[in-house]
C-alpha cells in the first residue's frame, strides 16, 4: 500500500520529535553546560541524582524506537503510543524534577530548554495524531 503525503508527513513529524529530545541533551540549558556534561560533573558528586541529567537522552530514544515500529509496521500504532509515553514519563519527571530548581534561572535558558520543550510537544502531537488515525482506521 503507498504511503500518502499526509501519512509521510506524520511519520517525519514523529522522528523529529524524539530527534529534537536526543539533542537537547548536548546543547546548553540553564547554567552554560549541556547535561551531557552536567551527568558527568554530578558523578563524581552526586551519583544518585546525576542519572536524572540523562533522561532526555534516554526518552528520545525510546520515543525513537516506539517511532521506528510504527513505520517497520503500521499493526504497531498502540505499541509505539505505549512506548512514547514511557519515554515522555522519563522527560515529564526531568522536567518537573530539574526545571523547578532552575526556575529562577529561567530566563538564563539555553538553546536546549528549546529544544527539548519542542521536541516533548512534537512527541505528544505524534501520539494524539497516531490515536486519532487509529480511531478513524477502526470506523469509529
Amino acid at each position: 500500500m503507498p504511503l500518502n503525503k499526509k501519512i509521510v508527513s506524520f511519520l517525519l513529524l514523529g522522528l523529529i520529535g524524539p530527534i529534537l529530545l536526543i539533542l537537547s541533551e548536548f546543547f546548553p540549558w540553564f547554567s552554560g553546560y549541556n547535561l551531557f556534561e552536567l551527568f558527568i560533573i554530578t558523578t563524581f558528586a552526586e551519583i544518585e541524582n546525576s542519572f536524572l541529567f540523562l533522561f532526555p537522552l534516554m526518552s528520545g530514544i525510546v520515543c525513537l524506537i516506539a517511532n521506528m515500529l510504527a513505520i517497520y509496521k503500521a499493526e504497531f500504532k498502540i505499541k509505539t503510543v505505549i512506548l512514547s509515553l514511557v519515554g515522555l514519563g522519563f522527560q515529564l519527571i526531568f522536567f518537573i524534577d530539574y526545571i523547578i530548581q532552575e526556575l529562577g534561572f529561567l530566563s538564563n535558558s539555553g538553546v536546549g530548554v528549546y529544544l527539548g520543550s519542542f521536541g516533548f510537544f512534537l512527541v505528544i502531537i505524534n501520539i494524539i495524531s497516531i490515536l486519532t488515525r487509529i480511531e478513524k482506521d477502526s470506523g469509529g
